[in-house]
C-alpha cells in the first residue's frame, strides 16, 4: 500500500517537470486541544483523534494540469490512524481534446473510501447524510457529467487486501512461510489466517461497490441518490448495505433574491440493519451574516440531534462563528447531552490563525473531547 501511495507522488513529480502548466494546491491543518473534562482534569493534545470530521490535523496536496486532463491528489490524516492516502483521475474527454458538454473521468484511488454523490447542504460538516464504501482500499471509480447538470458516479474494488486491525497490509502467507527458519513450518489449514495482499473479493475486507447520480435541473434545485453494496458502519447503518437520496432547494437561488434561503433533506436507509437516520437542515443569510439549523435522527440509536449556529462576517478575513446543540433531545438527563462553542480567526497570506472554544456535556460537536476545550489552530492554504 505505502509503495503504491509513494508511486503516486513520484507520479506527481515527474508529471510537473514534464508539463510546464501544472497548478499546485493544498492544505495544512493543525492544533492543539487543551481540555479540561468534567472532572477538572486537564488533558493536552494534537486535536483530531478520531480522523472523521473537518477538524483534524491533516495535510492535503494537489497536482492538475492546466487544462483539466488530469488531477493528482495525496491526504494524510496525521494524527488519527497516520493514514495517507492517495487519488489520481483523468478526464477521457480532454485526455483526447474532444470540446464537448461531456466529461467522463476515470478515477484510482488508494487507501480512502468512496463517497456517494451528495446534494445535502451539509451546513454544520457532520455529515448525517452521507454513505461510503467499506474499509480503505484500492479503488476504481468511473465520473460522467454533462453540461453541469447531471453526474454519476461508479466505483468499486473486488480485490482489496486484509488487513490486522486497520494497519498495514502485512507480507502473504508465503512470504512468511519463506522466512521462517529451516526448521520451523506453519500447517497449511492455517494459510488463511494470515493476512495477504491477495483478492478477497466483494463484500470481503473492504471490497466493495457504490453507485450514485445527483442532477442539477435549476440553479438552487440539487437532488441526489445513492447505494454502496457493503458499506462502512457510520451513522449506525451497519455494513450490509445502504441507500441514500437528498436534495436540496435555495429558494433565494430560484427566485432570484439577494440572499440565500434554502432547505435540505437527507434520508439513509441500512438494508442489513434495517436502520434509519434522516436529516434536515434550514440555512440563509447575507454577506454579513449567514445561519443555519439542523436536526437529525437515528433509529438505532433513537437519538434526535439538533445544532443552530451562525457565521458573522463582517471584517474581511475575519472568521466569527458560533453553536449550540444538544446530542440528544428527547434525553431525560438534557445537562448531559448539550454541547455550545465558537471560533474566531484570521487569514492572512493564506495563512489562517483560529482559535476554538467548546464545552461539550456529552460528545462534543466540532472538537473531539467532553468537557471545556480551547483550541488554537492554524491553517495553511496554497
Amino acid at each position: 500500500m505505502k509503495k503504491v501511495l509513494v508511486s503516486l507522488l513520484v507520479l506527481a513529480l515527474a508529471t510537473a517537470g514534464a508539463f510546464a502548466a501544472v497548478n499546485f494546491s493544498g492544505e495544512l491543518v493543525t492544533g492543539y486541544n487543551l481540555n479540561i473534562d468534567k472532572n477538572g482534569d486537564f488533558h493536552g493534545h494534537v486535536f483530531g483523534q478520531d480522523g472523521t470530521d473537518t477538524n483534524t490535523t491533516k495535510l492535503n496536496l494537489g497536482v492538475a494540469d492546466d487544462n483539466g486532463v488530469w488531477t493528482i491528489g495525496i491526504e494524510g490524516i496525521l494524527v488519527a490512524d497516520g493514514r495517507v492516502s492517495g487519488d489520481i483521475t483523468v478526464d477521457l474527454m480532454k485526455l483526447f481534446a474532444a470540446d464537448s458538454d461531456i466529461s467522463l473521468k476515470l478515477g484510482l484511488a488508494v487507501n480512502d473510501e468512496q463517497t456517494v454523490l451528495r446534494a445535502y447542504s451539509n451546513q454544520s460538516g457532520k455529515n448525517f447524510d452521507r454513505i461510503r464504501t467499506a474499509a480503505p482500499g484500492l479503488w476504481a471509480s468511473l465520473d460522467f457529467t454533462f453540461a453541469n447538470l447531471v453526474e454519476v458516479k461508479v466505483a468499486g474494488s473486488p480485490a482489496t487486501a486484509k488487513v490486522v486491525d486497520g494497519g498495514d497490509a502485512i507480507p502473504s502467507y508465503g512470504q512468511v512461510a519463506d522466512n521462517l527458519p529451516e526448521d520451523v513450518t506453519i500447517p497449511p489449514q492455517y494459510e488463511d489466517m494470515i493476512p495477504s495482499l491477495k483478492p478477497t473479493g466483494f463484500k470481503a475486507n473492504g471490497g466493495d461497490v457504490a453507485v450514485s447520480a445527483l442532477v442539477t435541473p435549476l440553479d438552487g434545485l440539487k437532488v441526489s441518490a445513492g447505494w454502496v453494496l457493503y458499506g462502512d458502519s457510520q451513522n449506525k447503518t451497519g455494513n450490509d448495505g445502504a441507500v441514500t437520496a437528498a436534495a436540496d432547494v435555495n429558494v433565494g437561488s430560484l427566485v432570484g433574491l439577494d440572499f440565500d434561503l434554502g432547505v435540505a433533506a437527507s434520508y439513509i436507509y441500512g438494508i442489513g440493519a434495517e436502520n434509519h437516520v434522516v436529516a434536515a437542515t434550514v440555512y440563509g443569510g447575507v454577506d454579513a451574516f449567514d445561519a443555519y439549523a439542523e436536526y437529525s435522527y437515528n433509529t438505532a440509536s433513537k437519538a434526535n440531534f439538533l445544532v443552530v449556529g451562525a457565521n458573522v462576517n463582517v471584517v474581511e478575513n475575519m472568521l466569527l462563528d458560533f453553536f449550540v446543540g444538544a446530542n440528544d433531545l428527547g434525553n431525560d438527563n438534557f445537562g448531559d447531552t448539550f454541547f455550545v462553542g465558537g471560533d474566531i480567526g484570521y487569514t492572512v497570506s493564506g495563512v489562517t490563525f483560529q482559535l476554538g472554544v467548546e464545552y461539550a456535556a456529552g460528545d462534543a460537536f466540532s472538537y473531539d473531547e467532553t468537557g471545556l476545550s480551547i483550541v488554537p489552530q492554524v491553517k495553511v492554504a496554497f
